[in-house]
């Protein structure tokens, strides 16, 4: 059935009467939309909050007709802003995720994942990986609320594996 506009509600009862056009990346809501009997049904989007359902309604806006950039994968060791910039295709997404903490970040790679957008789930992995990749550990742990679970002993063992591996001119 193909209905003009439909209704979403987040978990914070937020309700979103949204076009079903700008939903066609959201392969959980399509799929809902292409199996719904009745046009005022609302579909209850259970992982999500209103404010990164916003937040995602923008991203499907911007990128209605085409697909972010591919990301390059393995993501390089450091980088920086500009390099950031070059590979989200263009200073819209670029801006869109400088929007976000590292938290809200997160957030928004849950509610991509929950809703299926690939293009999103993408460019949130960049953003999350620049910023780890300008991490010494111990910061990226603090950073992004990751507990070590490996005894000092381990630790240094890993430590000296490392120390005998020889650096790779660049």
């Amino acid at each position: 059935m193909s209905f003009r506009k439909v209704k979403l509600k987040t978990i914070d009862n937020k309700i979103y009467d949204v076009n079903i056009d700008i939903l066609r990346k959201a392969k959980l809501i399509s799929g809902i939309v292409e199996q719904a009997s009745d046009e005022n049904k609302i579909i209850l989007l259970r992982e999500i909050e209103g404010k990164y359902l916003e937040e995602i309604l923008n991203y499907l806006k911007h990128y209605k007709k085409f697909e972010p950039k591919k990301i390059p994968k393995p993501f390089p060791e450091r980088t920086d802003d500009k390099f950031l910039r070059s590979i989200l295709n263009d200073d819209w997404t670029f801006n869109f995720l400088q929007k976000f903490s590292i938290e809200e970040s997160i957030a928004l790679v849950n509610s991509a994942d929950y809703l299926r957008i690939k293009g999103l789930l993408n460019i949130l992995a960049a953003k999350l990986a620049h910023e780890m990749s300008n991490c010494e550990t111990e910061e990226a742990r603090e950073k992004f609320g990751i507990e070590c679970d490996m005894t000092e002993e381990e630790i240094k063992r890993i430590d000296r594996i490392y120390d005998q591996i020889p650096l790779l001119a660049n």
